[in-house]
């Protein structure tokens, strides 16, 4: 990055461009409107069978009933309506919050913000690993290249270069492009287009158009509702058929057979899905977890092993310079003055840094050297060429001219190891160097060493000349403090039965220290593993000991992916962290790919199905706990809407095998789906993981979401309310009951089964020890209609039950107080 960014626009004149231009986002093709959702509910199965069966009410001449149920279309598509369109306002969110971010200069000051705040004329500071979001001239690079393949198609990258007329030949070596992917270098450019605007806007329709993947849950419930639809289908017709036969009269006939078809639709099956994958992504993303891919979801119960990195998640990423030693003294900075030596090796560490960014240890020198007054630079020293750590050279160089003499001068600070194996010194004071930086790893700091040379003209691409030997200036000890929940999280995910495993790029006795603070070592040095004896391993080797390595230390990204794969290879589900270009393969290729938020690059997160917004190890964690609560809902919900069918069809299916009236009209189905839907969404994706959510192990990863067995379990489930259903039947019928009271009876017994079943499967076999204001208020919404259809004259009449008042109709004041008693309680202690 350019020490000195422009000043770029003023926070006004942004505003007023934001005004005028809009944000910069891309228009979006996927975004529902409201006729869309309206069209999509009212084109529903549920919603034609309604349809049908008011036509044939309005053709026998019943205009009430016919009324009615128009009514209740109404009602049914106004309750779609507004899930589908809660649930879109959830996604709406999550993709803001998924927005890539960007750094600008605006008024002199270094901003992040979000991409979609960029305007034109904003400078806009690029580094190697951003995702371009607008358009932009180059004013400034240093060995920027680009790749441009999502707008060119060329798969090699190219150079970018600042300067020159926009008109000239190669202005397009000038130019940046949204989608664009810097991979080298890093450079200045003002935006000149954003929005649809940008280049990337001419083919962004054809690319937002292409269909996501559905994930093995969805193909597994697109399975389930095409076999229950097509066994509807069959019942429906047979039974409209045998029923017009034996009583003759086939009006009635495909009556009972579309109220049979109402009765058996699974259409909540793609309500349930919907609203809880959208408001489960929700509730994650307010515990700092971004879903960017459903199917994250999905694997997050069935995880075993999480990698983490060291800085940054495991510790606070807070980087404090806590530790001087020249060679043959050290010193606290801040505990004590700064002589002369420790101040030559400050200066030239602060020369090895950078003067702007946000680096941490870069920051950790900058801010020692101003307390010791050594920020004012040094005179007659001129900047030249900077080089960023290669792979295999994990140190910075930076160059510089000094006035009066010839060559150059360079400092270099980087990994100890590494730059002392550059320098020449008396061998007492090397070891003593390298004791000390031993020393300090082990105590847990991270250790790095400064050193000084002089040369007549730097290499290539600013590296060091061949044969070129050093003086070392000294150490420099840096602690990054761990996260205080760490050890409790970790104690936590090994109750769990998740193993935590650290990838750092640190050295291994700083990995060590920090890996024992966290608990994850228990002694034995067969724990950790070095990346170079890593390099030395073949695959085969590595898949026998990854298993019992709990830390990689001085892992390169190329090494990220081996162990991924080993750990694959093994039977773990792997859910892996990562912030850097090249953590993007070992993202791609975990089960479930985490980016960091804060620091991490757009490619990271664009590899991820994750993101984590504030880079915390807990925060993943919580993001298993979410994930293992969302799965064993979704289970619950389904054998919920299972079960509650069975004495639904039951009753419709009483009249074609035992003759008699029509219990179950299509206007009771309509009752009973406003219960339903909101029972199988809302009620059980408000539910609260089980208290043993987090102490049994994950389940297995091809463990079905709907397994037979728990079909059978589901409909045993209903078959005992219909058992019920069936006891008051007969109740009724021995005591002469009317045909009205019949279908009272019925539509009672089946509300409550429904509630005892809605009991059931929430507990599922457990104490409930939490209140659900949802379950409750849902509830006392039934008890209060209840109350409406037996309590008040002529009410009952329309929905073909008695029109007097039912003394039974008392009996909703105990479930409905009992229900505002646990909602009370709930409310006192929040």
């Amino acid at each position: 990055m350019p020490d000195n960014p422009p000043a770029g626009l003023t926070d006004e004149e942004a505003a007023q461009r934001l005004r005028s231009d809009g944000p910069n986002v891309l228009p979006s093709v996927s975004r529902k409107g409201v006729v869309r959702i309206a069209w999509n509910a009212l084109t529903q199965p549920m919603f034609l069978l309604l349809l049908a069966t008011a036509a044939l009410y309005a053709l026998l001449g019943d205009l009430g009933d016919a009324g009615m149920l128009a009514a209740s279309v109404l009602m049914v598509g106004g309750l779609s309506i507004y899930q589908e369109q809660r649930t879109e306002r959830v996604l709406e969110a999550l993709k803001d919050l998924s927005s890539p971010r960007c750094t600008v200069v605006r008024r002199g000051r270094v901003l992040r913000i979000a991409s979609r705040e960029l305007v034109r004329g904003d400078r806009l500071l690029v580094n190697e690993g951003d995702r371009l979001s607008a358009d932009a001239r180059l004013l400034e690079a240093v060995g920027l290249q680009v790749d441009e393949s999502l707008r060119t198609g060329e798969s090699a990258p190219q150079g970018k270069q600042a300067g020159g007329a926009d008109d000239d030949d190669e202005a397009d070596s000038r130019r940046l492009y949204a989608g664009s992917l810097v991979v080298r270098g890093d450079g200045v450019a003002e935006v000149t287009a954003t929005g649809a605007h940008t280049a990337l806007g001419a083919i962004h329709r054809s690319i937002a158009q292409l269909a996501p993947r559905a994930s093995r849950l969805q193909d597994e419930l697109r399975r389930l509702v095409g076999r229950v639809a097509w066994l509807a289908a069959f019942t429906c017709v047979v039974a409209a058929t045998v029923f017009a036969l034996r009583e003759g009269a086939w009006t009635q006939g495909l009556l009972v057979g579309l109220t049979l078809a109402m009765s058996l639709i699974p259409e909540e099956f793609a309500v349930v899905w919907s609203v809880m994958l959208a408001l489960g992504s929700w509730r994650l993303a307010k515990s700092n977890v971004l879903t960017r891919q459903p199917q994250a979801i999905e694997a997050l119960g069935t995880t075993t092993v999480l990698c983490v990195d060291k800085t940054g998640t495991l510790t606070h990423n807070r980087m404090a310079l806590a530790m001087l030693h020249d060679g043959e003294t050290e010193c606290t900075p801040g505990a004590q003055a700064l002589t002369s030596r420790f101040q030559g090796l400050l200066r030239g560490a602060l020369r090895a840094s950078s003067t702007g960014g946000v680096e941490p240890m870069d920051h950790a020198v900058r801010v020692t050297a101003q307390v010791a007054g050594l920020d004012g630079g040094d005179a007659g020293w001129t900047p030249g060429p900077r080089r960023g750590i290669r792979d295999g050279s994990p140190y910075v160089v930076h160059w510089w001219h000094v006035a009066g003499e010839s060559g150059r001068t360079v400092a270099v600070k980087g990994a100890a190891e590494a730059v002392l194996a550059l320098c020449d010194a008396d061998p007492a004071r090397m070891q003593l160097l390298r004791e000390t930086a031993d020393r300090w790893s082990v105590a847990g700091l991270r250790v790095l060493a400064a050193a000084e040379g002089h040369a007549g003209q730097t290499g290539d691409d600013a590296a060091l000349p061949d044969g070129l030997r050093m003086s070392p200036l000294g150490l420099l000890g840096f602690m990054d403090p761990l996260r205080e929940e760490v050890p409790r999280v970790i104690e936590e995910c090994r109750r769990a039965g998740v193993r935590v495993v650290m990838i750092t790029g640190d050295a291994a006795l700083t990995a060590r220290s920090i890996a024992r603070q966290a608990g994850l070592l228990d002694g034995g040095d067969a724990q950790v593993l070095s990346g170079k004896a890593l390099a030395a391993m073949d695959d085969e080797a590595l898949r026998r000991c990854v298993r019992e390595v709990q830390v990689f230390a001085r892992v390169d990204p190329a090494q990220k992916l081996r162990i991924v794969r080993a750990l694959q290879q093994q039977g773990d589900i792997v859910a892996m962290t990562g912030d850097g270009v090249n953590d993007a393969p070992a993202l791609k290729a975990a089960d479930i790919g985490v980016a960091m938020g804060r620091r991490g690059t757009d490619v990271a997160r664009e590899a991820a199905s994750l993101v984590l917004l504030d880079d915390n190890f807990a925060s993943l964690v919580e993001a298993v706990r979410a994930g293992r609560r969302i799965f064993t809902n979704l289970r619950k919900a389904l054998g919920y809407l299972f079960a509650v069918h069975v004495p639904i069809v039951g009753v419709a299916l009483i009249p074609v095998v035992m003759g008699g009236p029509v219990l179950l009209l299509p206007l009771h189905v309509v009752l009973l789906e406003l219960l339903i839907d909101p029972a199988c969404s809302l009620v059980f994706e408000a539910e609260r993981a089980p208290d043993d959510s987090m102490t049994v192990p994950p389940r297995p990863r091809d463990e079905a979401l709907f397994s037979p067995a728990s079909a059978a379990r589901a409909f045993a489930m209903g078959a005992l309310v219909f058992a019920g259903v069936v006891a008051v039947q007969w109740a009724c019928r021995a005591l002469d009951a009317t045909q009205e009271e019949l279908r009272m009876a019925s539509l009672g017994s089946i509300v409550l089964g429904n509630l005892l079943l809605l009991l059931w499967f929430r507990g599922a076999g457990l104490r409930l020890a939490h209140t659900n204001t949802v379950f409750h208020a849902l509830l006392i919404g039934v008890c209060v209609v209840w109350g409406l259809l037996t309590a008040v004259p002529g009410v009952g009449r329309i929905f073909g039950l008695p029109s007097a008042p039912s003394p039974w109709a008392l009996w909703v004041v105990l479930p409905a107080g009992w229900a505002l008693w646990r909602l009370f309680a709930a409310s006192r202690n929040q």
